[in-house]
Protein backbone atom coordinates (compact mmCIF):
# COMPACT_ATOMS: atom_id res chain seq x y z
CA UNK A 1 0.00 0.00 0.00
CA UNK A 2 1.19 3.39 -0.61
CA UNK A 3 2.24 5.17 2.51
CA UNK A 4 0.49 8.29 1.50
CA UNK A 5 -3.21 7.05 0.87
CA UNK A 6 -3.00 4.55 3.37
CA UNK A 7 -1.14 7.54 6.25
CA UNK A 8 -4.19 10.01 5.34
CA UNK A 9 -7.10 7.68 6.01
CA UNK A 10 -5.24 6.07 8.95
CA UNK A 11 -5.08 9.59 10.70
CA UNK A 12 -8.52 10.55 10.04
CA UNK A 13 -9.78 7.16 11.33
CA UNK A 14 -7.92 8.20 14.47
CA UNK A 15 -9.29 12.02 14.57
CA UNK A 16 -12.84 11.01 14.19
CA UNK A 17 -12.55 8.40 16.99
CA UNK A 18 -15.14 8.72 19.57
CA UNK A 19 -14.31 6.75 22.68
CA UNK A 20 -18.29 6.34 23.37
CA UNK A 21 -17.99 3.71 19.88
CA UNK A 22 -16.88 0.87 21.34
CA UNK A 23 -14.80 -2.22 21.42
CA UNK A 24 -15.11 -6.31 21.71
CA UNK A 25 -17.26 -9.40 21.63
CA UNK A 26 -20.48 -9.62 19.58
CA UNK A 27 -23.99 -9.42 21.00
CA UNK A 28 -27.31 -10.12 19.65
CA UNK A 29 -29.88 -7.75 21.20
CA UNK A 30 -32.68 -10.74 23.26
CA UNK A 31 -30.63 -13.76 21.86
CA UNK A 32 -33.02 -16.21 23.43
CA UNK A 33 -35.92 -15.03 21.05
CA UNK A 34 -34.38 -14.39 18.01
CA UNK A 35 -35.15 -17.36 15.62
CA UNK A 36 -32.64 -19.91 15.31
CA UNK A 37 -30.49 -20.03 12.39
CA UNK A 38 -29.68 -23.94 10.49
CA UNK A 39 -26.58 -25.47 9.76
CA UNK A 40 -25.31 -24.72 6.00
CA UNK A 41 -22.19 -25.96 3.93
CA UNK A 42 -18.57 -23.83 4.07
CA UNK A 43 -19.32 -22.85 7.65
CA UNK A 44 -21.93 -20.83 6.65
CA UNK A 45 -25.14 -20.71 7.87
CA UNK A 46 -28.60 -20.52 6.09
CA UNK A 47 -31.55 -18.04 7.19
CA UNK A 48 -34.37 -19.49 9.62
CA UNK A 49 -38.32 -19.73 8.01
CA UNK A 50 -39.41 -19.93 11.60
CA UNK A 51 -42.23 -17.46 12.58
CA UNK A 52 -41.88 -15.93 15.54
CA UNK A 53 -41.30 -17.46 19.10
CA UNK A 54 -44.62 -19.58 20.67
CA UNK A 55 -46.04 -17.09 23.02
CA UNK A 56 -45.23 -13.97 21.22
CA UNK A 57 -47.44 -12.44 18.85
CA UNK A 58 -46.01 -10.17 15.94
CA UNK A 59 -46.95 -6.70 15.96
CA UNK A 60 -49.47 -5.55 13.47
CA UNK A 61 -46.88 -2.39 12.90
CA UNK A 62 -43.68 -3.75 12.29
CA UNK A 63 -41.46 -0.44 12.12
CA UNK A 64 -38.08 0.30 13.90
CA UNK A 65 -37.19 3.69 14.82
CA UNK A 66 -33.36 4.58 15.58
CA UNK A 67 -31.07 7.68 15.82
CA UNK A 68 -28.27 8.67 13.52
CA UNK A 69 -25.65 10.82 14.94
CA UNK A 70 -24.70 12.31 11.42
CA UNK A 71 -25.22 12.46 7.82
CA UNK A 72 -22.56 11.25 5.17
CA UNK A 73 -23.25 12.68 1.25
CA UNK A 74 -22.96 9.17 0.00
CA UNK A 75 -24.64 5.88 0.43
CA UNK A 76 -22.69 4.61 -2.04
CA UNK A 77 -20.90 1.66 -0.22
CA UNK A 78 -17.61 1.67 -2.18
CA UNK A 79 -16.64 5.74 -1.25
CA UNK A 80 -18.64 6.10 2.10
CA UNK A 81 -16.16 6.63 4.72
CA UNK A 82 -18.56 7.14 7.75
CA UNK A 83 -19.48 4.64 10.07
CA UNK A 84 -22.66 5.49 11.20
CA UNK A 85 -24.05 5.45 7.63
CA UNK A 86 -22.75 1.84 7.02
CA UNK A 87 -25.64 0.37 8.79
CA UNK A 88 -27.74 2.15 6.24
CA UNK A 89 -25.53 0.62 3.32
CA UNK A 90 -26.02 -2.93 4.79
CA UNK A 91 -29.63 -2.62 4.72
CA UNK A 92 -30.46 -1.35 1.24
CA UNK A 93 -26.93 -2.75 -0.69
CA UNK A 94 -26.56 -6.89 0.17
CA UNK A 95 -23.03 -7.90 0.79
CA UNK A 96 -21.00 -10.69 -1.02
CA UNK A 97 -21.86 -13.08 2.03
CA UNK A 98 -23.77 -11.75 5.44
CA UNK A 99 -21.59 -12.29 8.97
CA UNK A 100 -23.15 -13.73 11.71
CA UNK A 101 -22.53 -12.21 15.11
CA UNK A 102 -20.53 -15.53 16.22
CA UNK A 103 -17.62 -15.07 13.77
CA UNK A 104 -19.41 -17.27 10.61
CA UNK A 105 -21.26 -16.10 7.73
CA UNK A 106 -24.46 -16.71 5.44
CA UNK A 107 -25.40 -17.08 2.04
CA UNK A 108 -25.62 -13.01 0.79
CA UNK A 109 -25.50 -12.34 -2.86
CA UNK A 110 -23.09 -14.91 -3.04
CA UNK A 111 -23.69 -18.50 -1.37
CA UNK A 112 -20.69 -20.44 -1.20
CA UNK A 113 -16.82 -19.45 -0.20
CA UNK A 114 -13.85 -21.19 -0.88
CA UNK A 115 -10.52 -20.40 0.49
CA UNK A 116 -7.07 -21.95 -1.15
CA UNK A 117 -4.56 -23.65 1.42
CA UNK A 118 -2.69 -20.35 1.28
CA UNK A 119 -4.92 -18.04 1.70
CA UNK A 120 -4.20 -16.34 -1.42
CA UNK A 121 -7.21 -17.63 -3.83
CA UNK A 122 -10.67 -17.08 -2.61
CA UNK A 123 -13.76 -17.66 -4.49
CA UNK A 124 -17.13 -16.78 -4.14
CA UNK A 125 -20.67 -18.43 -5.62
CA UNK A 126 -22.67 -15.37 -7.47
CA UNK A 127 -26.82 -16.84 -6.50
CA UNK A 128 -28.96 -17.00 -9.14
CA UNK A 129 -31.90 -15.23 -7.89
CA UNK A 130 -30.91 -11.98 -7.05
CA UNK A 131 -33.07 -8.94 -8.33
CA UNK A 132 -32.46 -5.20 -7.41
CA UNK A 133 -35.50 -3.15 -6.28
CA UNK A 134 -36.40 -2.77 -9.92
CA UNK A 135 -37.08 -6.59 -10.64
CA UNK A 136 -33.56 -6.39 -12.88
CA UNK A 137 -31.23 -9.46 -12.09
CA UNK A 138 -28.29 -8.87 -10.28
CA UNK A 139 -25.28 -10.15 -12.62
CA UNK A 140 -21.77 -10.55 -12.55
CA UNK A 141 -21.18 -7.96 -14.74
CA UNK A 142 -22.59 -5.70 -11.84
CA UNK A 143 -20.35 -7.24 -9.38
CA UNK A 144 -17.11 -6.78 -11.48
CA UNK A 145 -18.02 -2.85 -12.85
CA UNK A 146 -18.36 -2.21 -9.09
CA UNK A 147 -15.33 -3.31 -7.91
CA UNK A 148 -13.32 -2.13 -11.11
CA UNK A 149 -15.13 1.52 -10.46
CA UNK A 150 -13.93 1.23 -6.80
CA UNK A 151 -10.33 1.01 -7.00
CA UNK A 152 -10.12 2.95 -10.81
CA UNK A 153 -7.70 6.38 -10.82
CA UNK A 154 -10.68 8.14 -11.94
CA UNK A 155 -13.32 7.52 -9.02
CA UNK A 156 -10.51 8.17 -6.17
CA UNK A 157 -12.29 6.61 -3.76
CA UNK A 158 -10.83 7.60 -0.26
CA UNK A 159 -11.44 3.90 0.83
CA UNK A 160 -9.94 2.40 -2.09
CA UNK A 161 -7.11 1.11 0.44
CA UNK A 162 -9.46 -1.21 1.39
CA UNK A 163 -9.54 -3.14 -1.74
CA UNK A 164 -5.69 -3.13 -1.61
CA UNK A 165 -5.24 -6.64 -0.56
CA UNK A 166 -6.29 -7.46 -3.42
CA UNK A 167 -3.63 -8.67 -6.46
CA UNK A 168 -2.73 -5.44 -8.38
CA UNK A 169 -5.32 -3.50 -7.31
CA UNK A 170 -3.19 -0.90 -5.95
CA UNK A 171 -1.32 -0.81 -8.93
CA UNK A 172 -4.55 0.04 -10.99
CA UNK A 173 -5.27 2.81 -8.19
CA UNK A 174 -2.86 4.96 -9.45
CA UNK A 175 -2.65 4.26 -12.75
CA UNK A 176 0.68 1.57 -13.38
CA UNK A 177 -1.41 -1.70 -14.56
CA UNK A 178 -5.39 -1.98 -16.37
CA UNK A 179 -7.98 -3.62 -14.69
CA UNK A 180 -7.54 -7.20 -16.62
CA UNK A 181 -4.34 -7.49 -14.52
CA UNK A 182 -6.16 -6.83 -11.07
CA UNK A 183 -6.12 -10.21 -9.40
CA UNK A 184 -10.55 -10.10 -9.84
CA UNK A 185 -11.77 -12.57 -12.39
CA UNK A 186 -15.24 -14.42 -13.30
CA UNK A 187 -14.81 -17.60 -15.23
CA UNK A 188 -18.54 -17.86 -15.85
CA UNK A 189 -21.34 -16.18 -15.01
CA UNK A 190 -21.94 -17.19 -11.01
CA UNK A 191 -18.37 -17.27 -9.92
CA UNK A 192 -15.97 -14.88 -9.06
CA UNK A 193 -12.32 -15.45 -7.83
CA UNK A 194 -10.39 -13.09 -6.04
CA UNK A 195 -6.44 -13.47 -5.66
CA UNK A 196 -4.73 -11.46 -3.20
CA UNK A 197 -1.14 -10.33 -3.15
CA UNK A 198 0.02 -11.86 0.17
CA UNK A 199 -2.44 -14.42 2.36
CA UNK A 200 -4.91 -13.37 3.88
CA UNK A 201 -6.65 -15.26 6.36
CA UNK A 202 -9.12 -12.25 6.78
CA UNK A 203 -10.25 -12.01 3.29
CA UNK A 204 -14.00 -13.13 4.33
CA UNK A 205 -14.74 -10.12 6.70
CA UNK A 206 -13.71 -7.75 3.06
CA UNK A 207 -16.58 -10.11 1.70
CA UNK A 208 -18.83 -9.92 4.16
CA UNK A 209 -18.28 -6.00 5.01
CA UNK A 210 -20.81 -3.30 3.58
CA UNK A 211 -17.84 -1.67 1.41
CA UNK A 212 -17.89 -4.66 -0.97
CA UNK A 213 -21.82 -4.53 -1.87
CA UNK A 214 -22.11 -4.69 -5.76
CA UNK A 215 -24.31 -1.47 -7.21
CA UNK A 216 -26.64 -1.58 -10.08
CA UNK A 217 -23.78 -0.79 -13.51
CA UNK A 218 -26.74 0.46 -15.30
CA UNK A 219 -27.62 3.45 -12.17
CA UNK A 220 -23.61 4.15 -11.59
CA UNK A 221 -23.11 4.66 -15.21
CA UNK A 222 -26.15 6.64 -15.47
CA UNK A 223 -25.41 8.66 -12.27
CA UNK A 224 -21.62 8.88 -12.03
CA UNK A 225 -20.91 10.59 -9.07
CA UNK A 226 -24.43 11.44 -7.43
CA UNK A 227 -24.87 7.92 -6.92
CA UNK A 228 -26.11 7.15 -3.50
CA UNK A 229 -26.79 10.74 -3.08
CA UNK A 230 -30.49 10.82 -2.50
CA UNK A 231 -33.08 8.57 -2.36
CA UNK A 232 -34.05 8.26 -6.20
CA UNK A 233 -30.05 7.96 -6.68
CA UNK A 234 -29.39 4.72 -5.18
CA UNK A 235 -30.78 1.24 -6.49
CA UNK A 236 -31.46 -1.47 -3.68
CA UNK A 237 -30.49 -4.73 -3.45
CA UNK A 238 -30.09 -5.61 0.05
CA UNK A 239 -33.81 -6.21 2.51
CA UNK A 240 -34.44 -2.86 2.58
CA UNK A 241 -35.14 0.11 -0.05
CA UNK A 242 -34.53 3.67 0.96
CA UNK A 243 -37.73 5.92 0.00
CA UNK A 244 -37.39 8.82 1.65
CA UNK A 245 -34.59 10.95 2.59
CA UNK A 246 -34.74 14.61 3.99
CA UNK A 247 -31.50 15.87 4.14
CA UNK A 248 -30.02 16.26 7.57
CA UNK A 249 -33.23 15.55 8.83
CA UNK A 250 -34.31 11.78 8.72
CA UNK A 251 -34.68 8.63 6.48
CA UNK A 252 -37.34 6.26 5.80
CA UNK A 253 -36.17 2.37 4.54
CA UNK A 254 -39.42 0.03 3.34
CA UNK A 255 -39.04 -3.59 2.50
CA UNK A 256 -38.16 -4.55 -0.34
CA UNK A 257 -40.38 -7.09 -2.01
CA UNK A 258 -37.78 -7.97 -4.69
CA UNK A 259 -35.09 -9.04 -2.41
CA UNK A 260 -34.10 -12.38 -2.90
CA UNK A 261 -35.22 -13.77 0.86
CA UNK A 262 -38.10 -11.20 1.19
CA UNK A 263 -39.68 -14.22 2.52
CA UNK A 264 -38.20 -13.74 6.05
CA UNK A 265 -37.70 -10.14 6.53
CA UNK A 266 -40.71 -8.96 8.81
CA UNK A 267 -40.11 -5.63 9.38
CA UNK A 268 -42.29 -2.99 6.85
CA UNK A 269 -40.21 0.12 7.61
CA UNK A 270 -37.35 1.77 9.33
CA UNK A 271 -37.61 5.15 10.37
CA UNK A 272 -34.47 7.21 11.00
CA UNK A 273 -33.62 10.30 12.53
CA UNK A 274 -30.65 12.28 11.92
CA UNK A 275 -29.58 14.14 14.77
CA UNK A 276 -26.45 14.69 17.40
CA UNK A 277 -28.35 15.96 20.31
CA UNK A 278 -28.19 13.59 23.36
CA UNK A 279 -31.18 15.30 24.86
CA UNK A 280 -33.29 14.42 21.71
CA UNK A 281 -32.68 11.28 21.07
CA UNK A 282 -33.15 10.35 24.93
CA UNK A 283 -36.58 12.03 24.94
CA UNK A 284 -37.97 10.44 21.84
CA UNK A 285 -36.51 6.90 23.49
CA UNK A 286 -38.71 7.98 26.72
CA UNK A 287 -41.80 8.89 24.78
CA UNK A 288 -41.80 5.47 23.10
CA UNK A 289 -40.90 7.16 19.14
CA UNK A 290 -37.39 5.26 19.58
CA UNK A 291 -36.60 1.32 19.24
CA UNK A 292 -33.33 1.33 20.29
CA UNK A 293 -31.35 4.55 22.22
CA UNK A 294 -27.48 4.78 22.21
CA UNK A 295 -26.81 5.21 26.06
CA UNK A 296 -24.58 7.96 26.23
CA UNK A 297 -21.91 8.31 29.30
CA UNK A 298 -24.27 10.43 30.70
CA UNK A 299 -26.88 8.77 30.45
CA UNK A 300 -25.52 5.78 32.88
CA UNK A 301 -27.24 6.32 35.61
CA UNK A 302 -30.91 5.87 34.54
CA UNK A 303 -29.81 2.71 33.67
CA UNK A 304 -29.13 -0.53 35.17
CA UNK A 305 -26.94 -2.98 33.27
CA UNK A 306 -29.30 -5.53 33.10
CA UNK A 307 -31.47 -3.30 31.41
CA UNK A 308 -28.95 -2.30 28.03
CA UNK A 309 -27.08 -4.17 26.17
CA UNK A 310 -23.58 -3.36 25.80
CA UNK A 311 -21.72 -3.30 22.33
CA UNK A 312 -17.99 -3.84 22.19
CA UNK A 313 -16.40 -3.19 18.83
CA UNK A 314 -12.82 -3.46 17.45
CA UNK A 315 -11.49 0.18 18.38
CA UNK A 316 -8.64 1.08 20.70
CA UNK A 317 -8.03 4.62 21.54
CA UNK A 318 -4.33 5.80 22.30
CA UNK A 319 -1.85 8.63 22.72
CA UNK A 320 0.53 9.23 20.50
CA UNK A 321 4.14 10.87 20.88
CA UNK A 322 5.51 12.21 17.64
CA UNK A 323 9.07 10.89 17.91
CA UNK A 324 10.82 13.73 16.05
CA UNK A 325 10.18 15.73 18.54
CA UNK A 326 13.37 16.87 20.35
CA UNK A 327 12.30 15.55 23.66
CA UNK A 328 9.71 12.75 22.68
CA UNK A 329 12.62 11.61 20.57
CA UNK A 330 14.21 10.02 23.73
CA UNK A 331 12.72 6.82 24.95
CA UNK A 332 13.17 7.28 28.49
CA UNK A 333 10.94 10.49 28.37
CA UNK A 334 8.39 8.69 26.64
CA UNK A 335 8.64 5.27 28.74
CA UNK A 336 8.23 7.68 32.26
CA UNK A 337 4.91 9.28 30.50
CA UNK A 338 3.94 5.84 30.18
CA UNK A 339 4.03 4.92 33.33
CA UNK A 340 2.77 7.70 34.89
CA UNK A 341 -0.45 7.62 32.80
CA UNK A 342 -2.90 5.23 34.91
CA UNK A 343 -5.29 3.89 31.87
CA UNK A 344 -7.63 2.18 34.88
CA UNK A 345 -8.38 5.61 36.46
CA UNK A 346 -8.53 7.18 33.18
CA UNK A 347 -11.20 4.47 32.20
CA UNK A 348 -13.03 5.04 35.18
CA UNK A 349 -13.05 8.61 34.73
CA UNK A 350 -13.85 8.81 31.04
CA UNK A 351 -15.75 5.67 30.62
CA UNK A 352 -17.23 4.88 33.96
CA UNK A 353 -15.89 1.32 33.30
CA UNK A 354 -12.20 0.39 34.41
CA UNK A 355 -12.68 -2.98 32.57
CA UNK A 356 -12.36 -0.81 29.54
CA UNK A 357 -8.56 0.08 30.00
CA UNK A 358 -6.26 -0.81 26.94
CA UNK A 359 -3.04 -3.07 27.90
CA UNK A 360 -1.96 -3.35 23.95
CA UNK A 361 -2.93 -2.40 20.68
CA UNK A 362 -5.31 -5.21 19.51
CA UNK A 363 -8.69 -4.90 21.41
CA UNK A 364 -10.30 -8.46 22.50
CA UNK A 365 -12.12 -10.20 20.07
CA UNK A 366 -9.63 -10.39 17.81
CA UNK A 367 -8.42 -13.84 16.19
CA UNK A 368 -5.34 -15.42 18.12
CA UNK A 369 -3.86 -18.95 17.96
CA UNK A 370 -5.56 -21.95 17.06
CA UNK A 371 -8.82 -19.45 16.57
CA UNK A 372 -8.45 -18.04 20.38
CA UNK A 373 -8.59 -14.31 21.59
CA UNK A 374 -5.31 -12.81 20.49
CA UNK A 375 -5.50 -10.18 23.86
CA UNK A 376 -6.37 -13.09 26.15
CA UNK A 377 -3.41 -15.27 24.90
CA UNK A 378 -0.88 -11.80 24.58
CA UNK A 379 -1.98 -10.61 27.88
CA UNK A 380 -1.12 -7.04 29.35
CA UNK A 381 2.08 -5.79 26.67
CA UNK A 382 2.02 -2.95 28.97
CA UNK A 383 1.40 -1.35 32.65
CA UNK A 384 0.11 1.49 34.86
CA UNK A 385 1.82 2.74 38.09
CA UNK A 386 0.28 1.26 40.38
CA UNK A 387 2.31 1.59 43.31
CA UNK A 388 4.96 4.27 44.52
CA UNK A 389 8.20 2.33 43.94
CA UNK A 390 6.86 2.60 40.08
CA UNK A 391 6.11 6.20 40.53
CA UNK A 392 9.78 6.94 41.69
CA UNK A 393 10.80 4.62 38.45
CA UNK A 394 9.15 6.67 36.46
CA UNK A 395 10.67 9.93 37.81
CA UNK A 396 13.74 8.52 37.35
CA UNK A 397 13.17 7.96 34.14
CA UNK A 398 12.16 11.38 33.06
CA UNK A 399 15.36 12.66 34.83
CA UNK A 400 17.91 10.36 33.30
CA UNK A 401 16.28 11.62 29.82
CA UNK A 402 16.60 15.10 30.57
CA UNK A 403 19.99 14.68 31.61
CA UNK A 404 20.77 12.82 28.23
CA UNK A 405 19.26 15.70 26.06
CA UNK A 406 20.94 18.66 28.74
CA UNK A 407 17.43 20.05 29.10
CA UNK A 408 15.63 21.04 32.71
CA UNK A 409 11.94 20.03 33.71
CA UNK A 410 10.92 23.65 32.59
CA UNK A 411 12.68 22.89 29.16
CA UNK A 412 10.22 20.24 29.00
CA UNK A 413 7.26 22.19 29.68
CA UNK A 414 7.76 24.66 27.08
CA UNK A 415 9.12 21.96 24.66
CA UNK A 416 6.26 20.07 23.74
CA UNK A 417 2.18 20.09 24.08
CA UNK A 418 -0.81 17.84 24.19
CA UNK A 419 -2.96 18.02 21.20
CA UNK A 420 -6.49 17.42 20.88
CA UNK A 421 -9.79 18.07 19.52
CA UNK A 422 -12.73 19.30 21.60
CA UNK A 423 -14.02 15.83 21.41
CA UNK A 424 -11.06 15.09 23.33
CA UNK A 425 -10.27 17.70 25.74
CA UNK A 426 -11.77 15.97 28.76
CA UNK A 427 -9.17 13.06 27.73
CA UNK A 428 -6.65 15.34 27.87
CA UNK A 429 -7.34 16.99 30.88
CA UNK A 430 -7.37 13.89 32.43
CA UNK A 431 -3.84 13.19 31.33
CA UNK A 432 -2.81 16.57 31.70
CA UNK A 433 -3.59 15.99 35.50
CA UNK A 434 -2.07 12.54 36.04
CA UNK A 435 1.47 13.74 34.51
CA UNK A 436 1.53 16.67 37.18
CA UNK A 437 0.52 14.51 39.87
CA UNK A 438 3.11 11.82 38.90
CA UNK A 439 5.94 13.86 37.02
CA UNK A 440 5.87 17.14 38.62
CA UNK A 441 5.55 18.41 35.15
CA UNK A 442 2.47 20.79 33.91
CA UNK A 443 2.27 19.91 29.87
CA UNK A 444 -0.14 22.64 28.26
CA UNK A 445 -2.84 21.41 26.16
CA UNK A 446 -3.64 22.88 23.07
CA UNK A 447 -7.19 22.16 21.84
CA UNK A 448 -7.50 22.36 17.46
CA UNK A 449 -10.07 21.84 14.91
CA UNK A 450 -9.60 19.17 13.19
CA UNK A 451 -8.73 20.84 10.06
CA UNK A 452 -5.86 22.26 11.90
CA UNK A 453 -4.97 19.15 13.63
CA UNK A 454 -5.41 16.63 10.73
CA UNK A 455 -2.72 18.58 8.44
CA UNK A 456 -0.18 18.51 11.21
CA UNK A 457 -0.62 14.91 11.59
CA UNK A 458 0.00 14.26 7.73
CA UNK A 459 2.87 16.36 8.13
CA UNK A 460 4.35 15.14 11.37
CA UNK A 461 4.70 18.23 13.08
CA UNK A 462 2.54 17.42 15.78
CA UNK A 463 3.15 16.87 19.23
CA UNK A 464 1.59 14.56 21.70
CA UNK A 465 -2.04 13.28 20.59
CA UNK A 466 -4.60 12.32 22.77
CA UNK A 467 -7.82 11.25 21.91
CA UNK A 468 -7.41 9.34 18.11
CA UNK A 469 -6.89 5.27 17.50
CA UNK A 470 -7.57 2.73 15.14
CA UNK A 471 -10.40 0.56 14.40
CA UNK A 472 -10.38 -2.47 11.81
CA UNK A 473 -13.29 -3.83 9.95
CA UNK A 474 -12.03 -6.96 10.02
CA UNK A 475 -10.80 -9.26 13.14
CA UNK A 476 -7.19 -9.88 12.14
CA UNK A 477 -4.26 -8.25 14.48
CA UNK A 478 -2.68 -6.82 11.19
CA UNK A 479 -5.74 -4.38 11.11
CA UNK A 480 -4.35 -2.49 14.64
CA UNK A 481 -0.63 -1.99 13.67
CA UNK A 482 -0.35 -1.94 9.56
CA UNK A 483 -1.54 1.46 9.90
CA UNK A 484 1.91 1.95 11.64
CA UNK A 485 3.91 0.83 8.76
CA UNK A 486 2.37 2.63 5.83
CA UNK A 487 2.31 6.04 7.88
CA UNK A 488 6.22 5.85 8.16
CA UNK A 489 6.92 7.88 11.25
CA UNK A 490 8.57 5.47 12.63
CA UNK A 491 11.90 4.26 11.57
CA UNK A 492 12.63 0.88 12.81
CA UNK A 493 14.01 -1.40 10.96
CA UNK A 494 12.81 -4.56 13.11
CA UNK A 495 9.76 -3.21 12.97
CA UNK A 496 9.88 -3.40 9.28
CA UNK A 497 11.25 -6.22 8.89
CA UNK A 498 8.43 -8.25 11.33
CA UNK A 499 6.04 -6.37 9.58
CA UNK A 500 6.86 -8.04 6.11
CA UNK A 501 7.96 -10.84 7.42
CA UNK A 502 4.20 -11.33 8.55
CA UNK A 503 2.84 -10.75 5.41
CA UNK A 504 4.53 -13.64 3.59
CA UNK A 505 2.93 -15.99 6.85
CA UNK A 506 -0.80 -17.61 7.60
CA UNK A 507 -2.17 -19.60 10.20
CA UNK A 508 -0.69 -19.55 13.89
CA UNK A 509 2.53 -17.84 12.72
CA UNK A 510 1.70 -15.12 11.11
CA UNK A 511 -0.72 -14.30 14.55
CA UNK A 512 2.82 -15.32 16.34
CA UNK A 513 4.35 -12.55 14.27
CA UNK A 514 2.56 -9.66 15.02
CA UNK A 515 2.05 -10.88 18.06
CA UNK A 516 5.98 -9.61 18.42
CA UNK A 517 5.38 -6.83 16.59
CA UNK A 518 2.64 -5.49 19.19
CA UNK A 519 5.19 -5.90 22.09
CA UNK A 520 8.11 -4.43 19.91
CA UNK A 521 5.61 -1.56 19.31
CA UNK A 522 4.69 -0.79 22.59
CA UNK A 523 8.24 -1.46 24.17
CA UNK A 524 9.51 1.63 22.38
CA UNK A 525 6.65 3.83 24.25
CA UNK A 526 5.68 5.63 20.73
CA UNK A 527 2.06 4.39 20.86
CA UNK A 528 0.29 4.21 24.52
CA UNK A 529 -3.04 2.58 24.66
CA UNK A 530 -5.52 3.75 26.59
CA UNK A 531 -9.10 2.42 26.51
CA UNK A 532 -10.87 -0.43 24.33
CA UNK A 533 -14.75 1.19 23.86
CA UNK A 534 -17.97 0.36 24.82
CA UNK A 535 -21.69 0.73 23.51
CA UNK A 536 -24.71 0.82 25.44
CA UNK A 537 -27.85 0.53 23.90
CA UNK A 538 -31.64 0.37 25.58
CA UNK A 539 -32.94 -1.66 23.01
CA UNK A 540 -37.32 -1.51 23.64
CA UNK A 541 -38.98 -4.39 25.28
CA UNK A 542 -40.70 -5.30 22.01
CA UNK A 543 -37.71 -5.63 19.80
CA UNK A 544 -36.64 -8.95 19.01
CA UNK A 545 -33.67 -9.95 16.65
CA UNK A 546 -31.44 -6.77 16.17
CA UNK A 547 -27.87 -8.12 15.66
CA UNK A 548 -25.04 -6.00 16.71
CA UNK A 549 -21.76 -6.57 15.33
CA UNK A 550 -18.02 -5.91 17.04
CA UNK A 551 -16.73 -4.49 13.71
CA UNK A 552 -17.79 -2.86 10.27
CA UNK A 553 -21.56 -2.11 10.23
CA UNK A 554 -22.93 -1.95 13.67
CA UNK A 555 -26.20 -3.31 13.28
CA UNK A 556 -28.13 -5.86 11.08
CA UNK A 557 -32.19 -5.18 10.53
CA UNK A 558 -33.05 -8.08 8.17
CA UNK A 559 -33.85 -10.36 11.45
CA UNK A 560 -35.65 -7.75 13.46
CA UNK A 561 -39.44 -8.24 14.22
CA UNK A 562 -41.57 -6.48 16.41
CA UNK A 563 -43.97 -8.41 19.10
CA UNK A 564 -47.08 -7.39 21.05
Amino acid sequence: MKKSMSKALSLLLALSMVLALAACGPTTAEPSKSPAPTTSQGGATEPSNEPAPTGEELADNQVFSFILRSEAPTLDPWTNNSGDQSVIIAAIHEPLLRKNTDGSWSPGLCTDYVKSDDSKTHTLTLRTDAKWQDGSSITMDDVMYSIERAISPETASSIAYRYFPILNAEAFFTGEVDFDQVGVKAPDDHTIVFTTTEPCDFFIDMVTADSMAPIQKAAAENLGELYGTDADKVVASGPFKLTEWTHQNSMVLEKNENYWDAANVKLERLDITITSDKNTSLGMYQSGELSVLRVETDMYDLFSLDEVELDTRLKVTFIEFNPSNEFLANKNIREAFSIAFNRQVFAEQILKNGKLAAYGLVPYGVVGLNGGDFREQAGNVVSDATDASEIERAKELLQTGLDELGKTVEDLQNGFAIQCLESGKQQAQSIQNMWKTNLGVEMPVSVMDIGVLLPMLMEGTFDCVIGGGQDSNYRDPQGFMQFIYDEGKWDNEEFKSLVEKAHTQTGDERIQTWMDIEKLVLDNFIYIPQVYAENRWRVADNVRGLNIYTYGYEFDFKDVYIVK
